[in-house]
């Protein structure tokens, strides 16, 4: 009994040395050094605004609204070394590639995009930095490449029962789930660089993407839990996993070319909100723009339709 007993104190001790241990690495990794960072980088930006006098300022505002940008970007990158420390870790195991691709593309896209009503709550009511959301995209997408760059998803070893990115750069950069991410990146900063001045470019970009993150999910769901049941039982789903990769490139193929329709009906829509006027012709050259973006759509769909299963034999 007394043996029993001191077993159950052993493990209860170790349970909470655990708990503590993960709470620590919990504030190290999420807080102390992302502030730190955090810290450091609003004084270098006030002494780089002040030496050149960026912003006729400096502008405490934009400093605080890029030092926010900062703080995000740090908790991002150093929440993958906390992940270790997880019971059920995110970026150590094999079981989650194909969903945790979706996630980390749509959040962290997501992610950029809410740093400015986060900017714009601790601001005046008349101040507004049209350039966040461009900055911050364009800063904190660098994420995704890093994070997927831990889940490839280019082919299945079945023999290490482990996914595996082509041996080969250029040829896994090649496959349409990868250079889609690329493409995506330069799509999403074409759209906020056009439509900025609106002051609410944000808002449709991020409606946009929270829309097509459900979708992906929804699309692939089915199709997910099948290769998760066969990755369990030591099945082969060759098959299953060519299915995933073609909705999740369809989904963001998707995206991007409803971004780019979406940006003169956005400007002329808010501008006219705002009291300007358009002519009847402006809103015709609009419309016979989006209609040559979707036969260019259509165009894209078909060429990857076509060629898809070349490019999983060449990474095969």
């Amino acid at each position: 009994m007394k043996s029993k007993m001191k077993g159950n104190i052993e493990d209860k001790y170790k349970k909470a040395t655990n708990i503590l241990w993960k709470i620590w690495w919990f504030f190290v990794f999420l807080f102390i050094i992302p502030s730190v960072i955090t810290f450091l980088s609003f004084v270098i930006i006030n002494f780089i605004a002040v030496r050149i006098e960026i912003f006729a300022g400096p502008d405490i505002y934009v400093i605080v609204g890029l030092t926010v940008i900062v703080f995000i970007f740090s908790v991002l990158f150093f929440y993958r070394f906390f992940d270790r420390y997880r019971d059920k870790p995110i970026f150590f195991n094999q079981e989650n590639n194909l969903a945790a691709r979706i996630h980390i593309l749509y959040l962290i896209t997501i992610f950029s995009l809410i740093v400015t009503p986060i900017f714009v709550f601790i601001t005046p009511e008349e101040y507004q930095f049209e350039l966040l959301p461009l900055i911050s995209f364009c800063l904190l997408y660098n994420i995704v490449y890093f994070y997927i760059s831990l889940k490839p998803i280019d082919y299945f070893n079945a023999s290490e029962r482990s996914f595996k990115r082509a041996l080969k750069l250029s040829l896994s950069l090649k496959q349409p789930h990868n250079f889609l991410i690329i493409i995506n990146y330069f799509i999403q900063i074409i759209y906020l660089s056009l439509i900025f001045q609106t002051r609410i470019s944000w808002l449709f970009a991020l409606i946009t993407n929270l829309l097509f993150y459900i979708i992906t999910l929804g699309t692939t769901s089915k199709i997910r839990k099948v290769i998760s049941n066969s990755f369990k039982e030591d099945n082969r789903f060759l098959n299953e996993l060519s299915l995933y990769k073609e909705k999740f490139v369809s989904s963001i193929l998707s995206l991007n070319f409803v971004l780019l329709i979406q940006i003169p009906f956005v400007i002329i829509g808010v501008n006219s909100f705002q009291g300007i006027s358009y002519s009847i012709m402006d809103i015709f050259n609009a419309s016979i723009y989006a209609i040559l973006v979707f036969f260019l759509y259509l165009k894209f769909r078909i060429y990857l339709i076509i060629n898809h299963k070349k490019f999983i034999l060449s990474v095969s």
